[in-house]
């Protein structure tokens, strides 16, 4: 009798350790499997990748999460996920690198993401992103699967220095501007669907040169067909003089329609890279346009053959 109380006393006592044991186990294993689950989402989608996740009971951070397009690398060093005071919601913040074949920038990220992360489908509210000597932007957005289903997101700019985005791209254009607004892309599996742009370039200007544009376009961009549709720009020089355009541009054919009253095109031309100028050799002197619905059409065909087709009306070029 007494053999059958010691025993379980001794089962009862082992009880409140084996408990406690078998739950961390579990804990364990949860967090092993979450982490292998999380790795493999990431590197699976065709732009990110993932070398490593750390948890511990107040943060989760990702090491070395990067993000690759056709000409620009943005690598997070370690991405710190905290948990927030909204429901199911994290803080995250990090330092970084983007780079380009030709320029390399430090940033620093932080914002919040909310959703389910493991399976990546998230929504990432309030993320500033600064990057250094091109200043600050914003991304907010919803992901399914980190993006390789599906993203809809927002990118906000706050005064992009224009030149030094320039002198990351092979281009490197010779002007200097502020860049404001936003732009919406839509992506559904590995194919963007659309890029509208609703953008504001701010005293635009040329080095050597003593003038200045503010330059508003209106638009999207179908990546599929390699089309833009511009439904309005605006030219505004510091005068008060606006030249006002809209159309298509396809890879190998454009169509623009311009409209205007009283515009210099002294100053117009400025803005030109000079190897155009040079090339055409445009030149004007006191000269102004004025115009309704002038139309420039460009078709390049096979052969390496070139039609360039005007219609206008009311067009008027006045000294003065």
């Amino acid at each position: 009798m007494g053999g059958k109380i010691n025993k379980k006393f001794i089962f009862k006592k082992n009880k409140f350790f084996i408990i406690p044991i078998f739950i961390v186990i579990i804990l364990i294993f949860s967090f092993i499997l979450l982490k292998i689950n999380l790795i493999r989402n990431i590197n699976l989608t065709e732009r990110w990748a993932i070398k490593d996740i750390d948890f511990s009971t107040k943060e989760i951070n990702l090491k070395d999460l990067t993000y690759k397009d056709t000409w620009l690398l943005v690598k997070i060093d370690q991405l710190k996920l905290k948990p927030s005071f909204l429901k199911n919601a994290f803080a995250f913040e990090g330092p970084g690198q983007v780079f380009s074949e030709l320029e390399k920038k430090k940033l620093k990220i932080e914002g919040i993401i909310k959703g389910n992360i493991a399976n990546g489908n998230l929504n990432i509210t309030t993320s500033k992103i600064d990057i250094e000597n091109i200043g600050n932007l914003k991304f907010y957005g919803n992901l399914s699967n980190w993006g390789k289903e599906k993203l809809e997101g927002i990118i906000e700019f706050n005064g992009i220095n224009f030149k030094e985005v320039s002198e990351m791209t092979k281009y490197k254009l010779s002007l200097d501007g502020k860049i404001y607004g936003k732009i919406f892309i839509e992506k559904e599996k590995e194919n963007i669907k659309e890029i509208k742009f609703n953008l504001e370039i701010r005293e635009l200007s040329q080095q050597n040169f003593n003038f200045k544009f503010d330059i508003y376009l209106n638009g999207k961009y179908l990546p599929i067909e390699k089309k833009a549709l511009l439904q309005e720009g605006i030219i505004k020089n510091q005068k008060g003089e606006k030249l006002i355009f809209s159309g298509f541009i396809l890879q190998n054919e454009f169509e623009l329609s311009f409209d205007t009253e009283e515009f210099s095109l002294d100053e117009f031309l400025k803005i030109l890279p000079e190897e155009i100028i040079k090339k055409y050799k445009l030149k004007t002197e006191g000269a102004k346009l004025s115009t309704n619905n002038f139309i420039l059409n460009y078709s390049k065909k096979k052969f390496n053959l070139m039609e360039v087709f005007f219609s206008c009306q009311n067009i008027s070029i006045s000294k003065i």
